[in-house]
């Protein structure tokens, strides 16, 4: 059997949650989601060299919103802004603004595939972003929101605050927009945060050959495989590691579920750091009132060259075994203190 994990290098963005006032009319109370969500940014700083028009480091957030409603509602999921617009920041295509954030930073709202969106105007305000349609059952909202430069960054704490809905329909949860809200916050400080590069961002790890008697139950393991993660840290360094699982990023446990093209059935993967199975999730992020749910890793202190040891293995998933090859591919994300 073979596992392949193909890690995409992606810089963790950080973000936050407010509340907002307005909106549209909504009908129906049949879904719910786990919501009000606050996707939190750490304070990031910009590196002095860095061009305008180009990514801040460490400053990328995902957010996943598993949605479910007992009728089939009809329409697209909306993630609308009622305080205000979006504004396109001028010489870009694809950055934008909004009121209350700070000058010199624009952002990117990318898909759950990673492609850049474009907000469309609702009522004749450019404040909205779409995402999929609505369907009866399990629905995802999932994207990331990134900074980039365009600018001297003003220093301080900037946020908008948008609700998911559908227009006119269903607001995302229990029938309301004050506890449909996602809000988006970042902190840009004085000072730079020390990170890190990632040398090789695409990793390949093959596990052995493992025999079905090596699995005699749900949750043994077999077929352990160490490898490396690549890094040049700028000195001292505090990076930290998170985990989704391309197949089903909304798993949230620490097992990878076997992707298309996988043979076997009854298994998964499991990747390890320091002997402890790295969790899985689609960024940290925060429901307000409730429980942070984080996925977050962290990984020392680190300066210059380094290699960070991890392992990867199998993991018996259900009462019984069948053979075959295992795949499992998982997107990692940087992010610094």
């Amino acid at each position: 059997m073979t596992m392949f994990i193909a890690c995409l290098k992606r810089l963790l963005l950080a973000v936050a949650l407010a509340s907002f006032a307005t909106g549209a009319c909504a009908r129906y109370n049949d879904c719910t989601a786990p919501l009000p969500m606050s996707v939190n940014i750490p304070s990031v700083g910009i590196p002095a060299n860095l061009s305008n028009g180009q990514a801040i480091p460490g400053a990328r957030a995902s957010f996943n919103i598993p949605i479910n409603c007992t009728i089939n509602p009809g329409g697209v999921w909306w993630m609308t802004m009622f305080a205000g617009s979006f504004s396109l920041v001028a010489g870009y295509s694809d950055v934008y603004t909004a009121p209350g954030l700070g000058a010199g930073v624009g952002f990117r709202i990318r898909d759950g595939s990673g492609a850049t969106m474009t907000p469309v105007s609702n009522s004749g305000t450019i404040n909205t972003f779409q995402f999929g349609a609505a369907q009866l059952g399990a629905n995802v909202v999932q994207g990331s929101f990134e900074l980039v430069k365009t600018g001297d960054a003003v220093v301080g704490t900037f946020s908008f605050v948008t609700g998911v809905h559908i227009q006119n329909q269903e607001w995302a949860n229990a029938g309301t927009q004050s506890a449909s809200t996602l809000s988006f916050n970042y902190t840009i400080t004085g000072t730079a945060v020390p990170t890190c590069s990632v040398t090789t961002t695409d990793i390949t790890v093959s596990l052995p050959t493992v025999s079905v008697s090596a699995f005699k139950g749900v949750g043994a393991t077999a077929g352990t495989t160490p490898f490396g993660l690549s890094l040049n840290c700028a000195s001292n360094a505090k990076p930290s590691i998170s985990l989704t699982d391309a197949a089903a990023p909304s798993n949230e446990s620490n097992v990878l579920t076997l992707s298309a093209g996988s043979t076997a059935a009854g298994l998964g993967v499991q990747v390890l750091y320091q002997m402890q199975p790295l969790p899985l999730g689609p960024m940290s992020y925060v429901y307000t009132g409730g429980t942070p749910v984080t996925n977050v890793t962290a990984l020392g202190t680190r300066s210059g060259a380094a290699s960070v040891s991890f392992t990867a293995r199998y993991i018996q998933t259900a009462p019984s075994v069948n053979p075959g090859t295992v795949n499992a591919v998982a997107t990692f994300t940087m992010s610094y203190q």
